[in-house]
This record gives C-alpha cells, structure tokens and sequence, in this order.
C-alpha cells in the first residue's frame, strides 16, 4: 500500500507501536537522569576527584563526542540492512548501561591518574560511542517507524513526552532515597547502579523487538551514497542547521550543569526533597496532551520561546527562594515550560531541516543533519554544563572528598552554587530566545516549501513515497545549477523511449 506525499488521510494513532517505541526512551531518560545528575557529586565526594578536574574530563570527552557526532551521521545515512536504517543501532542502549554501571563501579583507592582514565573512558563509551549511534538514528528510525507521516510523528513526540517523564519519575523519585540508603560506599554505588540499570536494560528492548522500519520510505534509494560533498552543502547552506544547534548547545549546558544536587545538599540540607523537585514537570503534563492542538496554532519555536520566558522566570526565582522548598518546587514547573518542548518536540523541528535541505536542492541527509543540529550540538552542551559545573565550583572554592564524608563548605562556594542555580542559567537561555526567534521564520517558510515540494513531485510525475525516495536531493529551487531536474526528466524520457509506459520504482514492480 503505497502512502501519498503531500496532503493525506487522517491516520489512526498506533498507540501499540507507540508504547513500545517509547520503553526505550523511558530507559535512556533514567541513565540520563542518574549520570547528570549524579555523576559529578560522585566523582567528588566518592573518588576525591576536585571539580574542576571532572569538569575537564566530562569537556574533553564530549569534544571526542562531537566528533563521533559526525561520523555516525555518515554511517546511518549509509546504512540500508534488512532491519532497516536506524533500528540496528537502537541495541546501543545496552551498551550505555553496562558502561554506566562500569563507570559507577570506578577503583576509589587507585591513583587519581587511573580514576581520571576510567571515568573519561567509560563515559565516553556511554555517549561518545553507543549513545552517539542510537541517536543518530533515531529520527531516521522514528520517521520509517511511523510511516514518514509529519501529524503522527508531532503526536508521538507530544505524547511521548507524558509517557517518558511518568516512565522515568520512578528513577526521579526514588534516586535520591536509595542513594542515601545505599550509595554511602564505592561498592554501595555499584549496588545502586546496577539496582536501576538492570531492569531498565530490559524494558528498553522493547523497541528494538517490537517496531520496525517502513521500508516503503526508502524504496528505490538503498544504493544511494552520501559524500563528504553532501555535508559540506548541508554545513554551508542550510543556516537553519546553525540555530537549532545553538539553542541544543545552550539547552543542554543549562540542563547537564546539574548543580541541584549540591544546591540541596549544601543550600536546603535534604537531598530527599530533590526527588519531588525532579518530578515538577509532571504539572505540566496535561499541557503536553493539548500541544498537537496548540502546534496547529503555534509553531514549535513559538512554544520553545515561551518555554524559556518562563524557565528564566523559574530561576530567577530560584535566587531568592533559598532554602524554602516550596519556592523550589514552584521555580521548578516553570523550569520545566522550557524542557518539555525541547526534549521531546525536537523530531518535528528535524523534520523541517530535512525538508529545507530537499528544497534548496540538496540530499536531504537525516542522519548527518540530525547529528550535525542535534547530536554534536548535544555533545557539546553536555560538555560545556559539566565543565562550567567543575570550574565554577572550583573557583568558588569547593572541598571535594572521599567516600562521601560531608565537609561544611566555604561561603563563596555556597554562593557560586546559589549563582549557578539561578544567574548563570538565566543568561544562558536568553540565547535560546534569541535563536528561536532565528528559528521562526523557517516554521513561516514551511507552509510555502511543503507546496514547493508538492507540486514538483506531481510536475515529474512523482505521487508516493516510493517514487520520491529514487530521486533523493533532485528538487531545486533557488540555484543556477537545475541539473538534478533535468536529469529526472531525461531519464523519464529514456524510459519511455524505451518502452515503459510508466516510470515505476523498483518497489512499485515487485508489487505489481
């Protein structure tokens, strides 16, 4: 059954195929929430590691990220396997957990330099290696899983948004409890890892088994080769690529500078009530429910710009609040309006890159795309939250230590934590306003550009999925160079010379 480019029939939502599309998610978000969260905190009071050095470790390694980044790109946009392009690498979420549980496992008693070793290799694996292939093939993944269809994918990103944050608020909730309970020893922080990673592992294969690819979407371009020329157009040419990146970039510092932790152990006195404050963004769940209605009204950079109005007024608030908890549970729903749109309606603004890059005549390249305005943008993030978390804390003159003994901290270190749980993010998403409002006049163009597209695909004769997918990257728009068009054309006139009444795709023959 072929699947109609352009305008289509409303299609029932595969709620079966979305619950198991979504187990890994929920997997990925609890080893998420464990090493940001707590990786730094372990480093300096389980390893004796100074915060600077761990923020260093986590910078250099993310740099090795954003290279890898790159490299998988090119892999998944050359991969054509029988399981598909992107679920092969969906069993890296295997892999990101036996290393987390390795990295948590580091040798206290070793020398600093073999701690430093382990800690950088292992979470390196983690996010540099098997994270940085999962991801980028998980919108090439998503959008043959769900049958290329823009409504569909919006939806699964909605309300896969909900089913991620109640799926990983066990991880949020109990953490901090069982840490405290558990985690007072080296070998007590292996028990705990392993407590969450092992049932996690599990429910995240559910993916993997459970939803495969479409491979209508790619009928007729499995031979296709993506060049080192191909990115190079994407990098030059699609500016849009460049302001997705940043906003991921600022995003992603804000959100891996996880100095909370320290904020409530050394600001309020209960890491306890952090576990309530990790879940606030459950209030804003409903909201989620209503986003595919209010993406018809709004445009993603609309709600991601709203979003950060309100997360800036949630820190802000965070600067007085102190230790008053309710205060910090109230900054923390507005916190979250910034968060939700940015972890899980990303797929759509994706997809909007992909159909930019077709229309200004270029491959449309969703692997190196997603990892070039995603993945590396991520990585670096990840990187730049980390280091500023080890620096500033090292500049406010922190007292790191072993094997989890509290030591009372100096004033200027409690007040670098009260700055970098309020000021510091405060200016960073101020440049995530500023690059939405960047971002918005693509959502403008894209009424337009989806016509564009349209009406070529009908002007060469092109109607389904399967027809497009022979001519990757030949739709032209604003070049001098219309060779891609002619060459489509030629070759419909060859075929017909020839004798073939209708240009079909090697798809469309096998089952007629």
């Amino acid at each position: 059954m072929t699947k109609e480019i352009g305008i289509q029939k409303k299609k029932r939502f595969p709620f079966g195929r979305f619950m198991a599309w979504k187990t890994s998610d929920i997997s990925a978000a609890g080893l998420n929430i464990i090493v940001t969260g707590y990786l730094t905190l372990y480093c300096t009071d389980f390893l004796g590691l100074p915060g600077v050095l761990v923020g260093t470790i986590l910078l250099v390694s993310n740099i090795v990220d954003a290279v890898t980044d790159l490299i998988a790109g090119f892999i998944i946009d050359n991969t054509h396997s029988k399981f598909g392009k992107g679920r092969p690498y969906e069993i890296g979420i295997i892999g990101m957990w036996i290393c987390t549980v390795l990295m948590f496992s580091g040798p206290a008693n070793a020398p600093q330099a073999l701690k430093i070793a382990w800690v950088f290799f292992m979470y390196t694996f983690i996010f540099g290696v098997f994270n940085t292939l999962r991801g980028a093939g998980s919108t090439a993944y998503l959008v043959r899983a769900f049958d290329n269809d823009r409504d569909l994918v919006g939806k699964v990103g909605s309300f896969g948004g909900i089913v991620t944050t109640l799926g990983s608020m066990a991880v949020s909730l109990s953490f901090p409890s069982v840490m405290g309970m558990i985690a007072t020893s080296s070998a007590g922080w292996r028990k705990l890892i392993l407590l969450y990673a092992v049932p996690l592992a599990v429910i995240a294969l559910g993916r993997f088994i459970f939803v495969k690819e479409n491979p209508a979407i790619d009928a007729g371009a499995q031979h296709e080769k993506v060049t080192f020329r191909d990115f190079l157009q994407v990098f030059t040419r699609n500016k849009y690529v460049w302001f997705y990146a940043a906003i991921q970039i600022l995003f992603n510092t804000v959100l891996n500078m996880s100095v909370q932790t320290h904020y409530f152990k050394y600001i309020v006195g209960n890491t306890d009530a952090l576990g309530i404050l990790s879940i606030m963004g459950i209030m804003l769940l409903p909201a989620m429910l209503l986003m595919p209605l209010v993406l018809k009204h709004l445009s993603v950079s609309k709600v991601i710009f709203f979003g950060a109005v309100f997360a800036i007024a949630g820190y802000a608030l965070n600067f007085f609040a102190g230790d008053r908890v309710p205060l910090l549970y109230v900054a923390g729903v507005l916190m979250a309006c910034l968060q939700l749109p940015l972890s899980y309606l990303c797929a759509v603004l994706l997809m909007d890159l992909f159909n930019y890059n077709e229309y200004k005549g270029l491959a449309r390249l969703e692997g190196t795309t997603n990892q070039l305005a995603h993945g590396m943008a991520t990585q670096i993030g990840q990187g730049l939250g980390g280091f500023l978390l080890g620096a500033l804390l090292s500049a406010g003159q922190y007292v790191a230590s072993e094997d989890g003994v509290f030591v009372a901290q100096p004033d200027s270190a409690l007040l670098m934590i009260r700055l970098m749980y309020s000021v510091v993010p405060i200016i960073l998403i101020a440049g995530i306003i500023f690059f939405s409002c960047k971002l918005g006049k693509l959502d403008k163009q894209m009424p337009e550009i989806e016509k564009v597209l349209e009406a070529r695909h009908k002007e060469i004769g092109v109607t389904t999925a399967e027809e497009a997918a022979e001519y990757p990257g030949m739709y032209v728009t604003d070049t001098d160079d219309n060779v891609g068009y002619d060459e489509i054309m030629k070759a419909r006139e060859n075929e017909e010379a020839s004798g073939t009444d209708e240009a079909q795709s090697p798809h469309e023959d096998k089952e007629a």
